[in-house]
């Protein structure tokens, strides 16, 4: 069979003139066109070119093409904030609860001689958090990455909540959006060792 020339693909693409709403501005704008295999469906959050950076947004309305033009559409989204991914992924970690109770974090501690796990549990539960932010932060955030990353820290979180002095921490590890280095470094127990910080990132 006959490889399909660069034309022939092309005009089996789908014409997307994007007109994106930012936040804050009340019209949209048309910033580009994408040329797409199949049409993003309301509700979709797509990538979107814009100047010098790529911004994620909701598509809100997609216009019937026109006679003719069958293959060529108008695609209205609106921006979303910077915040929807740590919102869409708490939502998420909350409907795929294993049933445990987060009220451990309220528990006191079982203990005033640290479980001889601690350190090792907590250690966990940060890299964990350090996975899950690496998973959303990328160019296309792996939400199954992140969601898999949150559950396991969640569940080392609820192991060593009843060992933790701090109550702050201990809302924190066992709660839905993963915390940053800032503060982990900042809640981290006094009386366990700093580990050391990641090579790769460093977020507030």
């Amino acid at each position: 069979m006959a490889l399909m020339t660069t034309c022939e693909i092309t005009a089996e693409l789908n014409i997307c003139v994007i007109r994106l709403t930012r936040i804050g501005n009340a019209e949209g704008e048309i910033v580009e066109t994408q040329h797409r295999l199949t049409v993003p469906a309301v509700g979709e959050v797509i990538e979107v070119a814009l100047d010098e950076m790529t911004v994620r947004a909701r598509v809100t309305h997609i216009s019937s093409p026109l006679p003719g033009a069958e293959k060529c559409f108008t695609i209205a989204v609106d921006e979303l904030s910077s915040g929807y991914l740590w919102e869409t992924l708490s939502a998420l970690a909350q409907c795929a609860d294993d049933g445990l109770s987060s009220g451990v974090a309220s528990m006191e501690p079982a203990s005033t001689k640290p479980h001889l796990a601690l350190e090792a549990t907590l250690r966990l539960a940060r890299q964990c958090h350090t996975l899950t932010r690496r998973a959303l932060d990328q160019p296309k955030a792996d939400m199954a990455a992140a969601l898999r990353y949150m559950k396991l820290a969640r569940r080392a979180g609820r192991l060593a909540a009843p060992y933790v002095k701090d109550e702050a921490l201990r809302q924190r590890i066992v709660g839905y959006k993963p915390m940053s280095e800032d503060e982990w470094e900042r809640l981290w127990p006094a009386s366990l060792p700093e580990p050391k910080k990641p090579s790769k990132e460093r977020d507030g």
